[in-house]
């Protein structure tokens, strides 16, 4: 990382070097206006991209795996909350900064009483629809509705699986931190900012349950282990977590993620939930971006050979899942424990003391972080920085190329005759002529090829989409056809309306959790695979459509450079047009787009309860006069059952009309919204990287022609003003060659 810090500068220098350089020009002879704006832009973009790079580390795995401590040892700090609940489904984001700084976003109303009706949907009993309005947290009638339905749900309601219930605990957070959290809640999402001494402020709400809830993003800076600030480590929710919504939200930030570093305790081994994730790691198309950290108690261990033999169970079952998979062994307590040593408590420093006893357990430790560090750092450079750092240093090597030669041209004119200067200007306009139209003619060619790229995304989108030819919808519309628990089982012996309330509820719950389940864990990691496979279709379409141009660009300004060379006149230093590397963050920042929120799948909308009551209401009534015509009378359990089949089947045929709605909505915005709008924005990069290095030979001849009319002081003046800037282009040239050698 200090080799690319260093090299980062030097081509952030260059960058202030060439415009004094043209302040310079500006200062010392009369410039036709805009005549070095074409370069300015360039390096405003160069220095914009240096900016705005980041590597996005996503830190993930089960709950309890020990995640937030081990990015707490890296960044050599307790800075987040170690052990934090299921609930808050926070993302927390962490740079490198020059200030001690924390800054909390929270949700807006609409996003918090949206959450607020999708935990109910899911809990039988709890209806909180007032009349025709919608539910929201800031009405004293709504939340005394809701604090009732909670107040009623059955104990069976508030634990599930042996843990409380991820929907009960999030509406009950809601409620207890409504009245501290009420002021600072707005309309649309705000920003909370907290520095040096007031940092840990933010663990007032991060860290306190019913107030976490109302968070949105955390996003850390941190001023005391030097990270380059292009470096995000993400500390994501635990993968395992049960509700659906919370692991989409990890996905939607695995994305953009350039590298995952994967948890894994050691205590509890590669469990169903580990396979479950790394196997829609593999279908989303990252595993080959993923590491692996295996996280050792010390406390949990015999022996050194007992540690090491769980290591290689994990590492040999991790094999099965992902080819070859990258393993480092660390206690990422022992590491933290060792940065805050100074000021450790009592028990801690024990801990500590005990541990370092055991130099095999610790030396394990240290040698495991220190080849953790190292890989991350030949991830960092090797796979994306040191790429975009040998893009920079070109594009500023055409900039100091076509400086020399603007130089050499308006010397050339300033140090000839009349005549002759008018003759190599006329000389000059028909290799300007080639080279404008093969300008345009790559621009036609790429806005004809763009209908076709768009053509065949839409094509393969449709396909994906389709009921009849792809798998996606066939399965979710197969698992909802085919959905039939055991009805008898929801019911019970209780004899009130309200017991077949809530065993009507739980059906709907479960079943609207295993559609969700479904999206979550297998349809939309296919999603992502599918626009991951198609972005690195799209850029090879483009690459190869324009490669050809790659060969004619440098003919005609090979061409050009002879005909020059013809007239007389020497240019500088030829750099060869490279086919230029697309660039798909900045493509996507350029244009302002997005991948649609892999969230967003789960937003569809069933209608529930009524038609079940109603259906149950009938057979009762039904029962009732078979009783009075003294025929037989059904038991109470069978109508229950009835109705709650009978409801099942209406749910499921909303469930089927409103899936196919919103999955055919859903194609369409990432055609339109995000797949369309990344061609286009590929395509302009493209030809822009190409017409750079036209840049110096089309549109100047109206400046030279005006340095035919200088004569006397005005031309010796210009002409030790050109010889001063040739020396200074010629050195930048060479920096900058410099610097493409080291990157190399």
């Amino acid at each position: 990382m200090k080799r690319y810090k260093e090299l980062k500068e030097e081509i952030l220098k260059a960058g202030r070097d060439f415009r004094a350089l043209f302040s310079k020009a500006g200062e010392a002879m009369p410039v036709v206006e805009g005549t070095f704006d074409r370069w300015e832009k360039t390096l405003d973009g160069i220095d914009r991209q240096i900016e705005d790079e980041s590597f996005r580390v996503a830190v993930v795995g089960p709950i309890k795996s020990g995640k937030s401590t081990f990015v707490n040892s890296l960044f050599k700090g307790d800075y987040l909350k170690r052990g934090a609940g299921v609930v808050t489904s926070i993302v927390t984001r962490i740079h490198y900064g020059e200030t001690l700084a924390s800054e909390l976003t929270f949700k807006s109303w609409d996003e918090i009483n949206r959450e607020i009706a999708h935990a109910a949907e899911l809990l039988p009993g709890m209806d909180l629809t007032v009349g025709e309005t919608p539910f929201d947290l800031r009405k004293e009638g709504h939340r005394a509705e809701l604090a009732a339905g909670l107040e009623g749900l059955s104990r069976d309601l508030l634990i599930t699986e042996d843990a409380r219930n991820v929907h009960t605990v999030l509406l009950s957070s809601y409620l207890k931190g409504y009245s501290r959290m009420e002021g600072l809640i707005r309309p649309d999402a705000v920003t909370r900012r907290f520095e040096g001494d007031d940092f840990a402020s933010h663990r007032d709400y991060s860290g306190d349950e019913v107030l976490a809830v109302y968070l949105k993003d955390v996003c850390l800076t941190i001023d005391t282990v030097s990270w380059d600030p292009s470096v995000e480590i993400a500390d994501c929710q635990g993968s395992d977590s049960p509700n659906p919504l919370h692991l989409s939200m990890i996905q939607d930030y695995l994305v953009y993620a350039d590298l995952l570093v994967y948890v894994i305790s050691s205590r509890t081994g590669l469990r169903r939930a580990d396979i479950r994730f790394l196997t829609m790691i593999r279908e989303m198309g990252i595993a080959e971006n993923t590491t692996f950290v295996v996280n050792c108690d010390f406390s949990e261990h015999e022996s050194m050979e007992n540690m090491e033999a769980i290591v290689a169970k994990i590492t040999e079952e991790l094999s099965l899942l992902i080819p070859e998979p990258e393993v480092h062994t660390v206690s990422a307590l022992y590491q933290l424990l060792t940065s805050l040593e100074k000021s450790l408590g009592q028990r801690d420093r024990m801990r500590l003391e005990q541990w370092r006893l055991d130099e095999a357990f610790s030396n394990a430790s240290v040698t495991g972080m220190a080849g953790f560090i190292k890989a991350l750092e030949e991830k960092l450079t090797l796979q994306k920085y040191f790429i975009a750092l040998n893009n920079h240093a070109e594009r500023q090597m055409v900039i100091a190329s076509g400086v020399q030669q603007w130089i050499n041209l308006n010397r050339e004119i300033l140090s000839r005759d009349r005549d002759s200067a008018s003759r190599l200007v006329s000389g000059l306009t028909h290799q300007q002529e080639k080279m404008t139209h093969v300008k345009t003619m790559i621009r036609s060619t790429l806005d004809g090829a763009l209908k076709k790229v768009k053509g065949d995304l839409s094509d393969r989108v449709d396909r994906f989409f389709d009921a009849s030819l792809g798998q996606v919808v066939t399965d979710i519309m197969t698992h909802i056809r085919q959905y039939a628990p055991d009805y008898a089982s929801y019911v019970t012996d209780d004899e009130d309306e309200d017991a077949f309330i809530r065993a009507m509820g739980a059906v709907h719950r479960d079943f609207r959790q295993g559609v969700d389940l479904l999206l979550a864990e297998e349809i939309t990691p296919r999603i992502i695979g599918l626009t991951k496979e198609l972005e690195e279709g799209l850029v090879v379409d483009l690459d190869n459509i324009t490669a050809p141009y790659g060969l004619m660009i440098n003919d005609t300004l090979g061409d050009y450079r002879l005909a020059v060379e013809e007239l007389g006149l020497t240019l500088g230093e030829a750099v060869p047009h490279s086919l230029p590397t697309m660039d798909l963050e900045t493509a996507r920042k350029m244009a302002g787009i997005h991948f649609p929120s892999v969230a967003t799948v789960l937003d569809y909308s069933l209608r529930v309860r009524a038609e079940a009551m109603v259906r149950f209401g009938a057979y009762t009534v039904i029962n009732f006069v078979r009783h009075l015509m003294k025929k037989t009378r059904k038991d109470r359990s069978e109508l229950c059952a009835k109705a709650l089949a009978d409801g099942m089947n209406r749910t499921r045929k909303e469930a089927l009309e409103s899936m196919g709605q919103h999955l055919r909505s859903y194609k369409e915005n990432l055609k339109d919204r995000y797949l369309y709008k990344l061609a286009d924005a590929l395509a302009d990069q493209l030809f822009e990287r190409h017409a750079e290095g036209f840049h110096v030979y089309i549109g100047q001849l109206d400046e030279l022609t005006r340095r035919i009319e200088e004569t006397g002081k005005d031309k010796e003046t210009v002409l030790g003003a050109l010889d001063a800037m040739e020396k200074d282009a010629v050195r930048l040239f060479r920096q900058v060659d410099q610097v493409k050698m080291m990157v190399a």
